[in-house]
């Protein structure tokens, strides 16, 4: 891939930027593991930028966010890392970026063998049987859906996507509170000093208490997904 050069990215930049650890955290990988694949020329850092000392930052954007997630959803469904690689190049080869048309895809599997199709493919109910056999499992369906309402729906777990969201207008594309430009990782350093809901509430009166407690949570989640 051809690194893209960013001056500031937090100026309009609708790549995103997150460097290794961030990545790791969002997508839910071990940050070893995202070194090896990074390592092996499987997903690679694509972005970089320079700060006001003009040292270099070389980070991800949030295409390459999604690959390392859903690489590492196939690796937990058994497939392997070839088969994993190999199935995220075909959806971006027919379907390019992340985006609302992979709303339409269907990664099928049948004997750890790994078929991309979209909508006008034919792609069938969840699981194709033949007699008692599984023919074809389909895997990510209800996941790729939500792509039509959210940009966002393969790294954001379905249980706060009420409470936080991936902008890459906003704060350079980390983890905000829903509609707002609130970080949730400073919702989460809030806490960790000693901080209860109610003192960050008073401080931020206009984000509903439940939110807070929505984007501790998803940050608690991280935490909890990082040490697996």
């Amino acid at each position: 891939m051809t690194t893209k050069l960013i001056t500031n990215p937090t100026n309009g930049n609708s790549l995103g930027f997150y460097t290794p650890a961030e990545a790791s955290r969002i997508a839910q990988v071990p940050l070893w593991t995202v070194h090896d694949w990074r390592r092996k020329g499987i997903v690679i850092p694509t972005v970089e930028w320079i700060d006001e000392t003009n040292k270099i930052h070389v980070g991800h954007t949030f295409e390459t966010l999604v690959f390392l997630r859903l690489i590492k959803l196939l690796r937990s469904k058994g497939i392997s890392l070839l088969e994993s690689v190999k199935a995220i190049k075909k959806l971006n080869t027919r379907l390019g970026s992340p985006s609302r048309r992979w709303a339409d895809a269907r990664i099928f599997v049948r004997d750890k063998e790994v078929i991309v199709n979209d909508e006008s493919d034919g792609y069938g109910s969840t699981v194709v049987t033949k007699g008692h056999q599984v023919i074809w499992e389909v895997f990510f369906g209800e996941e790729f859906k939500r792509l039509k309402e959210r940009a966002d729906a393969l790294l954001i777990p379905e249980d706060y996507m009420n409470y936080v969201e991936i902008d890459l207008s906003i704060q350079n594309g980390l983890p905000i509170i829903l509609n707002t430009s609130i970080l949730t990782n400073l919702i989460h350093s809030l806490c960790q000093q000693g901080y209860e809901y109610q003192d960050i509430h008073d401080m931020y009166s206009f984000i509903p208490l439940r939110k807070i407690k929505g984007a501790e949570e998803y940050e608690q989640f991280l935490d909890k997904v990082g040490k697996n």
